[in-house]
């Protein structure tokens, strides 16, 4: 799984090198049509768990969850052939696009601000202006680095989530084997999940330092999260997308 996914080139927002830049505001979210999860954070755990299953992918940075968007590689069960979002939530990984923080390879505690320049609704004549004619940042710029950075702030609380409940010992990989109705099988390897014997196994003592610390109710909401992978089989049914003949067919979440 990269990282940054479905960011084509990133470079670093420069108030010289854009001045002149303008956004214009896209609704079509083809770009992440072939990005079949998401990275969360936890502040998402609620709105998310309502609509996609959340699991967890090993990343070489840790352990990071993800909203679960599609069965096979390279497919996005939400995003429409019109390039609509085909739910009510969308996770802010795809809302906080064209922009990202990104660490500074010099600096470790630095971040920057970064953005896709190939994202087609940069452009110097419509739109808004990420910069005023002084090179000062735009309240429309300024709201959208306000967004990434909350986003960032939530990536530290979630790396810390992930480290306790893996110290804990919850997680089990998740190793299963589904079928359609017309015999197409997938199978979901590289991911995992909180086993609910291991958590109901806790100490009296940790089992209140989750709850305590806010954390009981997210591992709550990703066990109830997996409900929705009969509803990942139903639209992988419906679109009729696999082009190959019934077969064994193996669907990484964690490759792209």
């Amino acid at each position: 799984m990269k990282t940054l996914l479905f960011y084509d080139n990133v470079v670093v927002l420069n108030r010289d090198t854009h001045r002149d830049l303008r956004l214009k505001p896209q609704d079509n979210l083809k770009f992440a049509a072939e990005t079949n999860c998401v990275p969360l954070a936890l502040v998402e755990f609620g709105d998310v768990a309502r609509e996609y299953p959340i699991v967890f992918a090993r990343l070489p940075g840790g352990l990071v969850p993800v909203a679960l968007l599609g069965l096979r590689d390279a497919e996005n069960l939400y995003v429409t052939a019109e390039g609509k979002w085909d739910a009510r939530y969308v996770p802010a990984f795809v809302r906080r696009y064209p922009f990202v923080a990104v660490q500074d390879n010099n600096a470790p505690d630095k971040l920057l601000v970064c953005m896709d320049d190939k994202f087609p609704g940069f452009n110097t004549e419509e739109g808004e202006r990420l910069f005023d004619e002084n090179g000062a940042e735009t309240d429309y710029l300024k709201n959208a680095l306000a967004f990434v950075q909350g986003y960032q702030n939530e990536a530290q609380r979630t790396a810390e989530f992930c480290r306790e409940i893996e110290q804990l010992g919850l997680l089990n990989e998740m190793s299963a084997m589904a079928e359609l109705n017309d015999g197409r099988k997938f199978r979901l390897d590289g991911l995992w999940v909180i086993d609910e014997a291991k958590l109901q196994a806790l100490s009296a003592a940790a089992a209140v330092d989750l709850f305590r610390r806010g954390w009981m109710g997210l591992v709550y909401a990703q066990l109830l999260s997996l409900g929705h992978l009969r509803i990942l089989l139903d639209r992988t049914a419906t679109r009729g997308a696999a082009e190959t003949p019934p077969s064994e067919e193996a669907a990484e979440a964690t490759k792209h």
